[in-house]
């Protein structure tokens, strides 16, 4: 007796969810890899008239700034950021992420009279506005954008479309965590939030943007 055609055809559609299950599984780490690496969109250091630290995540940015700066990659840091970060605002302590950022890299040895704190953003959009009014104010025309790792796709998108036509040069850096391990993100809490957060950030500024 033949098997029914809707049979077999569910028979068909299940041994094919299976083939699929089993593949993502035996290859899920390369899966995973390259969906974290699609978030990585970087450039190799080199000379720029500033670094821009941006806001957020201010212990790997600013570190990472500071140590480029000690490099002799640029001869000033700016850093961006007008948030005030929730723990300092559970002490009722009024300080700016940009704030933070430079005082760090200050501590780190970036003088004073080399740091500049920009403190009216509050998204990468909005640093991008603020720091190309930044440059065009001040005469800048090539600066490294420095943020995690795992922004700089989305980063460099805000900001090569927020800059184009302004005849000022970009470059984007990015500063690896301390928290995980980019290639195995998967491992961590912190790195499955990372990742998590920036696939939903690119599609909000996909739709929005």
């Amino acid at each position: 007796m033949k098997t029914p055609i809707y049979k077999r055809r569910w028979i068909q559609v299940l041994l094919g969810i299976a083939i699929i299950i089993t593949l993502l599984i035996t290859f899920r780490h390369p899966i995973l890899r390259a969906a974290g690496n699609n978030l990585i969109d970087i450039d190799e250091p080199q000379s720029v008239e500033a670094i821009v630290v941006l806001g957020g995540n201010s212990k790997d940015r600013a570190t990472y700034g500071a140590a480029m700066y000690a490099q002799g990659y640029a001869p000033m840091v700016i850093c961006t950021g007008g948030n005030i970060p929730s723990v300092l605002e559970a002490i009722d302590t009024t300080l700016y992420e940009s704030e933070i950022s430079a005082a760090l890299a200050q501590r780190l040895g970036v003088p004073t009279y080399n740091l500049v704190a920009l403190k009216s953003s509050t998204s990468t959009l909005e640093e991008a506005q603020e720091v190309k009014a930044y440059c065009e104010a001040n005469g800048l025309k090539r600066i490294g954008v420095l943020s995690s790792m795992m922004h700089t796709n989305r980063v460099r998108n805000v900001f090569e479309k927020e800059f184009e036509g302004s005849g000022v040069e970009l470059r984007i850096f990015g500063a690896p965590s301390t928290r995980y391990d980019e290639n195995q993100w998967w491992n961590s809490e912190e790195g499955m939030i990372m990742v998590n957060n920036e696939y939903m950030k690119l599609l909000y500024y996909f739709i929005k943007h």
